[in-house]
């Protein structure tokens, strides 16, 4: 990747980074309560859900700069209903150009770079570009933690968060617009690749279990990654022991993404190392994540909460570069956007499955028990699956 891709890339995630330490409890001070909120990210996820894979199969089509300029643009709304808001129902219009804005972006400019890379590098280069976006994504979101949770704790307020992020958005797309490049898409047949394309992917899905089971495990990410995120905010803030927090959610966000970006590294050392081992890894760092994630559930000190949300997120950043040179290594370079907008969207199937199921158990169940439920899922699918690519490996 250029300097100026590589920029961008920060630039994207820097700019989300800067709202989401402190993003649950804007909505939280904007109308929202402990049983509505997964109910807006349950909106969120629904927006994206019914537009991540025709979003991506737009951005293999008819171009991927141009489907995430519009994401952009959606961004930049979201922002504008969010720093006005009054109550849930600016939040819900909010959050669905928030889905909008995200279903957009998911796959198109990552797609775009992955394939320029492939055709300057070759084919051999598939794992270091897979965990140079990892790195840069999630290093640039943990510094945009950190500031965020800086600028919250000196304001005392939220809204320069999102003004922050919305400056950075616009400069986003002003760059974007004037130097990513990008062979343009042949307009005449449009009509019949479209169907044909969608057929390509029907028969991608089905051409190897293995390539169902790694989108399996991307709904179980999901589910987890939405139980986690909707509530640790909230549960911090209860077991701090100081009335002034709010920073420290700027650096456990930073904490988080650093140890995503540490978690890429170190995948992917492990993978150029132990060629033929990459189930092998993908499966270890899976159950490694649910195992953190249970014992993080436990948690009741400042420290100890802190500490094994770092490692949870470690073994995110680990299993999740594992997961994508998989899938990237299945997928054909025309279908590349559509495979990672569907990736995307089982996420959010994901995500609105833990939505629900919190926004129904939450009072009963309290943080822990709905933590429990997500981990023990992600490492139910992961020693099930392990056994099934085990065996299969066996017999060949």
């Amino acid at each position: 990747m250029t300097n100026l891709q590589q920029i961008i890339i920060v630039l994207n995630n820097f700019s989300i980074g800067i709202v989401i330490p402190v993003f649950n409890l804007i909505l939280l001070e904007k109308g929202s309560n402990l049983q509505t909120l997964p109910l807006l990210l349950t909106i969120y996820s629904l927006t994206v859900l019914s537009l991540e894979l025709p979003s991506g199969i737009c951005a293999d089509l008819y171009g991927r700069k141009r489907v995430f300029l519009f994401s952009c643009g959606f961004k930049l709304i979201f922002y504008s209903l969010l720093f006005v808001a009054t109550n849930i129902i600016w939040l819900v219009f909010a959050l669905i150009f928030d889905g909008l804005g995200r279903a957009f972006s998911s796959g198109s400019l990552d797609a775009l770079l992955i394939d320029q890379a492939l055709a300057r590098h070759g084919q051999s280069s598939l794992t270091k570009i897979t965990s140079r976006l990892a790195v840069l994504e999630g290093s640039s979101m943990a510094v945009g933690g950190l500031v965020g949770g800086f600028i919250s704790g000196v304001t005392g307020a939220y809204q320069a968060n999102i003004s922050l992020s919305a400056v950075f958005t616009i400069l986003l797309l002003v760059l974007c617009s004037i130097f990513i490049k990008e062979q343009p898409a042949p307009a005449l047949k449009q009509r019949t690749l479209l169907a044909e394309h969608i057929q390509r992917g029907k028969e991608l899905i089905f051409s190897t279990p293995q390539f169902a089971l790694l989108l399996m495990g991307v709904f179980f990410v999901g589910f987890l990654l939405s139980a986690i995120e909707t509530y640790w905010q909230p549960c911090f803030t209860k077991i701090s022991s100081g009335p002034n927090s709010t920073w420290l959610l700027g650096l456990i966000t930073f904490l988080g993404f650093l140890a995503v970006a540490v978690g890429n590294i170190g995948a992917q050392k492990l993978l150029e190392k132990y060629d033929n081992g990459w189930w092998s890894i993908y499966h270890l760092m899976r159950i490694a994540f649910a195992v953190c994630m249970i014992v993080f559930a436990f948690q009741e000190k400042t420290i100890g909460f802190v500490a094994w949300y770092t490692c949870v997120y470690f073994c995110l950043g680990a299993s999740n570069v594992a997961g994508a040179t998989l899938l990237n290594q299945l997928t054909p370079n025309q279908m590349r956007a559509s495979v990672l907008s569907l990736n995307s969207l089982i996420a959010q199937m994901g995500l609105i499955s833990a939505s629900v199921f919190s926004s129904l158990m939450i009072v009963k169940l309290q943080f822990r028990g709905v933590w429990l439920v997500a981990g023990g899922l992600l490492g139910g699918y992961a020693i099930v699956v392990a056994g099934i690519t085990s065996k299969k490996r066996a017999v060949k």
